[in-house]
């Protein structure tokens, strides 16, 4: 029978969590009248989740392993364990146990009822304040400009009609904007609450740089949505404070002159100017190249998923 399911779980030094989570997912599954399998993705760890990933993959052959050399990231993670999924349906969750595999039927009903994407929404949220806050308002500010309103874009635990998730090519931390790229190729999203535990074991892997990120990673998402069949025009709009500014130094730099100000100002207005010129230009350069390439089609979609999966191929070993 062929799987329906795959179970994608990306961890990084969750020797602690890896046994219990995949015990929970079994447990969920004695409920299935279909086959799943489970991936288990190993982003590096240094302590012992890839010992133990082989341990149960040997007992267990509906568990697969993949292994990062290094330490790529959740979105790598979850891209590679796209790329080695075998099932109609792929459900992501986070590996420290604060997703809930009971929650797995009740989003495969929700699929079942049309849509493409069901995204987990983390109502009761048992995380510190200093976690929720940033997250509450990029929740908002991704929902304002990509029009895919959720709640909570940064809960791992989703549901994906593989058809829809494997041809997107993500990079960065852009595996929480997964909803809002798919959307682009008219996938059906909505949202449904889940449960949310407290961390048990380990360490949180979220700092402050990666809110950072995940604020510039907005604004690269926007540029994606908006202008990625026309970059022409997203560079352009990139380039208009440049030329402001641009317009402000070199009247400056004139009225420097005229006017008598202090010696010296007009050279130091004029190359301001300049800068501000050199990068308004750049960004319009950038902006044909774009133009140029999207035009060209060397890119094609049956080109790029074959292209990011050999690059993942080099920082992971196939077991």
């Amino acid at each position: 029978m062929p799987i329906y399911v795959s179970v994608v779980v990306p961890l990084y030094n969750e020797e602690e969590s890896v046994e219990k989570l995949v015990s929970e997912i079994e447990s969920v599954g004695t409920s299935f009248d279909f086959e799943y399998e489970i991936i288990l993705v190993d982003d590096g760890s240094s302590d012992r989740t890839w010992t133990i990933i082989e341990q149960l993959g040997k007992q267990k052959p509906y568990i697969k392993g993949i292994k990062f050399r290094g330490n790529y990231g959740q979105t790598a993670a979850m891209v590679a364990g796209f790329d080695y999924a075998s099932g109609e349906i792929i459900v992501t969750m986070d590996g420290d146990l604060q997703n809930d595999p009971a929650d797995i039927p009740m989003l495969l009903e929700k699929l079942e009822q049309g849509y493409d994407i069901v995204s987990g929404w983390r109502k009761d949220r048992k995380d510190n304040f200093a976690r929720v806050f940033p997250s509450k308002i990029a929740n908002y500010i991704i929902s304002l400009t990509t029009n895919v309103h959720l709640h909570d874009y940064g809960c791992s635990l989703k549901a994906y009609r593989a058809e829809c998730i494997k041809p997107i090519k993500p990079y960065s931390e852009m595996h929480r904007f997964f909803p809002a790229l798919a959307s682009m190729t008219g996938a059906r999203v909505t949202e449904i609450p889940v449960k949310h535990h407290p961390r048990k074991y380990g360490t949180s892997k979220y700092g402050f740089e990666r809110i950072l990120k995940v604020f510039i990673d907005i604004f690269s998402l926007n540029l994606i949505i908006r202008f990625s069949s026309m970059p022409l025009k997203g560079f352009a709009l990139c380039s208009i404070p440049f030329l402001l500014l641009t317009t402000l130094f070199t009247t400056l730099s004139v009225l420097s002159v005229i006017l008598g100000w202090t010696a010296g100002k007009a050279p130091f207005f004029l190359l301001l100017a300049m800068l501000s010129g050199i990068a308004a230009f750049h960004l319009i350069t950038l902006g044909v190249i774009g133009e140029l390439i999207v035009g060209s089609g060397d890119l094609s979609h049956t080109q790029l998923p074959e292209i990011t999966k050999k690059t993942l191929m080099l920082g992971c070993d196939d077991e």
